[in-house]
C-alpha cells in the first residue's frame, strides 16, 4: 500500500513540475499576441495563399509545428492563428 502511495505521490510532483516548467517558458506569451494586429495575421494568410495556393494551410501548419519542436509557443500561435485564417478564406471561396 505504501509503495502505491509513494508512486501516486511522484506521478502527482512530475505533473506538477511540467506544469511549471510549462508555464515558465511560456509566460507572457498571452500578452505578446494580444499586442498581434489582425491585419498582420490577414496579411500572413493571403500571402501564403497567393504563394502556396491549395498547399497554404497545410504551410502553415508545417511552420507552426516547426516552432513547437524549437519550443518558440509564441512563433507556434501565430502560425495557428494564420492557420485559422487561411481555413476562414478558403471556406469562402474565391473572391471576384
Amino acid at each position: 500500500m505504501a509503495g502505491i502511495i509513494y508512486t501516486l505521490l511522484a506521478v502527482i510532483f512530475g505533473a506538477f513540475v511540467l506544469w511549471m516548467v510549462w508555464s515558465v517558458l511560456n509566460r507572457g506569451s498571452k500578452n505578446r499576441i494580444a499586442s498581434l494586429k489582425v491585419e498582420d495575421i490577414e496579411k500572413s494568410a493571403n500571402e501564403l495563399i497567393q504563394k502556396y495556393g491549395n498547399d497554404a494551410l497545410s504551410e502553415a501548419d508545417k511552420l507552426a509545428r516547426e516552432c513547437i519542436a524549437i519550443g518558440d509557443f509564441q512563433g507556434e500561435t501565430i502560425w495557428k492563428l494564420v492557420s485559422k485564417e487561411i481555413r476562414k478564406i478558403q471556406s469562402l471561396g474565391p473572391q471576384n
